[in-house]
Formats: C-alpha cells, sequence, structure tokens
C-alpha cells in the first residue's frame, strides 16, 4: 500500500532530520536526507503505477529535418534577466538548431494541455517551474528535438551521438542538492513520441490529474524513476541510453561564479560538457562581482 503524504513528510523529519547522525559530514547528512527523501516519495507515488506500468508504443515517424530547441520564460523573452538573454545569445551563436523561447501565450500556439494542468497552474497550485516541467515534455513528445532551460548556457553545436538518441537526460550527479532526484531535466534531447519521453508524460499527467501540490520539488524526476523501475518497456530503452552525470555541467556556475576570471579554467570547465548550468537569482546573477566568471558570462557576445 503507498505511503500517505502525511507519513512521507513525518518519516522525513524522523529519518532524514532526527535520526541524521550528527557527528557526519554535512554532505554525509545532506546525502542521509536526500536518500531517505527519494525512498518515501518513491513510495508515495507507487499509487500511480497503474497509469504508466503499460503504454502503447507510438508508430515511428521520420525525424523531423530541422528539429528545433525549446526554452520558456512565461514572462517573456525580454522581461528575461541579463543572464538568461545571455544563456539565449549562448545557443544561437553555437547550435545549427533554431532556438524557440516561448512564453504563458505562446506555448499554447505549440500545445494543449489538459484542463485541469492549466487551472492548478493559474489558479497557483501549481508552481510556475512545474507548469514548465510540464511543458518541456509535452513539447518534445510532439515535436521532438531539444529542451534547454532558460539559464543553460552553450558553448559547443549540439554534439552528433546526443542528437542520435532517441531519448536523453543527464543523471542528477553527486555535488548538488537534488541529486536524489535520480535525473535532471534542464537539458534534455528526444525524438517526437520516443517511448520514454511518452510514458514520462503519462506519469506526470496522471499525477496532477489527481493532485494539488507537489509531494517534493523534484516528483517529475522521481516519476521518471518510477517509470523505468516499473514499465519494462521503459526500462529496456532507458538501459541503452547513456548514463552521463549532470556535475560536470553544474561545475562552473556552482563553483566559480563569483572567482576572478581565469582563462584556462574556463577552458577546462567548458569543455566537459556541451553547457553549463546557471541560474538568475543569486546576487552573482544579479549584481555580479566586476572581474568574476559571473560577470564574464552576463557579457559574453553582446
Amino acid at each position: 500500500m503507498a505511503r500517505s503524504r502525511l507519513s512521507v513528510q513525518w518519516g522525513i523529519i524522523i529519518r532524514g532530520h532526527l535520526f541524521n547522525a550528527p557527528w557526519a559530514s554535512r554532505m554525509q547528512r545532506r546525502r542521509h536526507r536526500g536518500l531517505v527523501t527519494q525512498e518515501l516519495v518513491c513510495e508515495y507515488l507507487e499509487r500511480y503505477v497503474p497509469y504508466f506500468k503499460e503504454v502503447a508504443e507510438d508508430v515511428p515517424e521520420e525525424a523531423a529535418r530541422e528539429e528545433k530547441i525549446f526554452s520558456i520564460w512565461l514572462q517573456g523573452e525580454e522581461s528575461a534577466p541579463e543572464i538568461v538573454k545571455a544563456c539565449w545569445r549562448s545557443i544561437r551563436k553555437h547550435c545549427t538548431q533554431e532556438l524557440v523561447v516561448l512564453d504563458e501565450k505562446s506555448i499554447f500556439d505549440w500545445i494543449e494541455l489538459p484542463d485541469y494542468v492549466v487551472s492548478k497552474w493559474r489558479s497557483g497550485r501549481m508552481r510556475a517551474c512545474h507548469f514548465a516541467d510540464i511543458c518541456r515534455i509535452e513539447l518534445l513528445y510532439r515535436y521532438g528535438g531539444l529542451w534547454l532551460d532558460a539559464t543553460d548556457y552553450v558553448f559547443a553545436p549540439m554534439p552528433e551521438w546526443l542528437l542520435e538518441q532517441d531519448f536523453f537526460v543527464f543523471m542528477s550527479g553527486e555535488k548538488q542538492r537534488g541529486f536524489y532526484s535520480f535525473i535532471q531535466n534542464c537539458f534534455i534531447r528526444s525524438r517526437k513520441g520516443a517511448y520514454l519521453i511518452k510514458a514520462w508524460r503519462e506519469a506526470v499527467l496522471s499525477y496532477w490529474k489527481h493532485e494539488d501540490s507537489t509531494i517534493d520539488y523534484f516528483v517529475h524526476q522521481l516519476l521518471f524513476k518510477m517509470v523505468v523501475e516499473h514499465n519494462a518497456r521503459a526500462a529496456e530503452y532507458f538501459a541503452k541510453m547513456p548514463k552521463l552525470s549532470q556535475d560536470p555541467t553544474h561545475s562552473l556556475w556552482f563553483e566559480h561564479a563569483d572567482d576572478e576570471f581565469d582563462e584556462h579554467l574556463f577552458r577546462d570547465l567548458t569543455s566537459a560538457s556541451v553547457f553549463q548550468k546557471t541560474e538568475y537569482k543569486s546576487e552573482s546573477a544579479t549584481a555580479p562581482k566586476a572581474g568574476s566568471f559571473a560577470e564574464k558570462l552576463i557579457n559574453l557576445d553582446k
């Protein structure tokens, strides 16, 4: 029997916080809390397994000749922070695929979403970030291509090995607080109608059909984990997907944003991955230090 929300919340408090060795290092304590959270949230999500355990596979379609890169800024491209605009400049500079930046109005020119999703988002029961999570899955299921978060900074064209994949996401890695999310979804590659994107879509929509809020911030990523563990066909496809950690994609900004810019370190970090994840809320983004990595990125190619 699947856990209740209350038992998940209390379990995280008791097992993840109270019974978390105070003599352990900060990283060890964080890891313990994350693993407890992952376990309990996935037990809660077991109630949705029947909705995605068996999903019919679409008839394969020929890949679009000109796949696009999708990104969203709900308030509109012109109102985006400077670091976000810099990220989009980087995509347009390095990638041959057209970048499509959607907002709260234009998104509905591209996709249709169930009324319960739209109403929960508009009423505030669903956070904008989770609404964007749903939009990216729907866009890739319908059109194929790539999803890049508005804070993904690109340093090279998309590699051929990536474009040859039916589906690809980076694994969650070890460095970030959300390591327990299993995968990250700020960068997704999918062919139109790919089985993994379809089964994931079924899981996410079934969740929001019955829920008015998230059981955890990373619920959509953990639903993907449930899909590949409980849907045999999805497990087969996932086994074939290259498994790469997100850690190299989070190293430049999250470890060096405020450091004095160094050309050699910059080259080393950016050569490790096709993109680097940034963010737009911190002082590093809103008021970068003169001569820092953050300032360099924000002003690059202006």
